[in-house]
C-alpha cells in the first residue's frame, strides 16, 4: 500500500531533529533559528524524514535547508515540500525566491528557477549568512517570480491560458501542452499537471513530438498545486482518464 505523505509546518521541538537531519546531509545549520526561518517537514510515524525553509527579506525569500531522508527519497516528498514552501509564498506575495545550489539546479530548473548572476540578488539577501559564508562562491545562484500582478485573463489583448490535466502528466496532457503552444502560437499559455504525476515525461511522448520538431524533455511532470500560480484559466480540459478538474 502506498504511503501518504503530509507535510507540517514545523514546531520549536521538531528544531532538534530539523538540525540532526540537515548535519547527517552536509547541510550548514549554526544559524538555524525558527524565529528567522519558516520549516516545513515531512514525518513518517515519528521519525522527521524531509525539510525545507523559507527565510524572508521583505518581499524576497531565500529558499534553503531542503532535505529528504536517504532511505525515502524518490518517494514525492520533495515535491510535497517545495510546493507547500511556493503555496505560502505566494498568499504573502512574495515577489521573488532565491536560492544557492551545488548540486540541484537541474532539478530547480523544471521549478521555473533560473540561474542569475549575485549582482542580481536583492542586497538584504547577498548580506545572509547563506550568501556571505556559508555557502561557497561556487555555489549557483537561481531565481524564481512569484507573485507580480497582471491583466485578467482572455481580456483584450491578453492571452488565454489553458491548462490540460491527467492522472500522471506523463504523455497526453504533456503533449496536449505541447500542441496547444505549437498550434496556437502567442494566443495562448499553455499548461499541463497531474493529479498523482508520475515524475516523468514518457520517453515515447518525447520521442512522437521529437519528430514533429518539439522538445518535449524540457516538460516536467507536475502536481495541480505547482499550477495554482498561473490560476485563473481560461479552460480547463482533462484527458477521461478518470483525472477530476480542481
Amino acid at each position: 500500500m502506498e504511503t501518504t505523505y503530509q507535510v507540517l509546518k514545523a514546531l520549536p521541538r521538531d528544531i532538534a531533529d530539523i538540525i540532526d537531519l540537515l548535519k547527517k546531509n552536509n547541510l550548514p545549520t549554526e544559524d538555524i533559528s525558527p524565529g528567522q526561518q519558516v520549516f516545513w517537514i515531512v514525518k513518517d510515524a515519528d521519525k522527521l524524514i524531509g525539510v525545507i525553509s523559507l527565510e524572508r527579506y521583505g518581499e524576497f525569500g531565500l529558499l534553503r535547508s531542503m532535505v529528504t531522508d536517504k532511505e525515502h527519497r524518490n518517494k514525492g516528498i520533495a515535491e510535497l515540500l517545495v510546493n507547500e514552501l511556493f503555496a505560502y509564498s505566494k498568499k504573502e506575495k512574495l515577489k521573488e525566491i532565491y536560492l544557492l545550489t551545488e548540486t540541484a539546479e537541474k532539478y530547480f530548473e523544471k521549478k521555473s528557477f533560473r540561474r542569475v548572476s549575485r549582482d542580481e540578488v536583492p542586497k538584504p539577501l547577498r548580506a545572509s549568512k547563506e550568501f556571505s559564508h556559508l555557502c561557497p562562491s561556487t555555489a549557483t545562484v537561481m531565481k524564481k517570480e512569484v507573485f507580480k500582478s497582471s491583466p485578467p485573463a482572455g481580456g483584450d489583448g491578453c492571452k488565454k491560458k489553458v491548462l490540460f490535466v491527467c492522472v500522471e502528466n506523463s504523455n497526453r496532457s504533456q503533449m496536449s501542452q505541447a500542441f496547444a503552444s505549437m498550434l496556437a502560437g502567442e494566443s495562448i499559455e499553455a499548461y499541463s499537471a497531474g493529479s498523482k504525476p508520475s515524475g516523468l515525461v514518457n520517453p515515447k511522448a518525447i520521442a512522437a513530438m521529437k519528430e514533429l520538431g518539439y522538445d518535449l524533455s524540457r516538460h516536467s511532470s507536475k502536481y495541480l498545486k505547482e499550477v495554482e500560480q498561473y490560476a485563473p484559466f481560461d479552460a480547463v480540459v482533462t484527458m477521461g482518464c478518470g483525472d477530476a478538474c480542481p
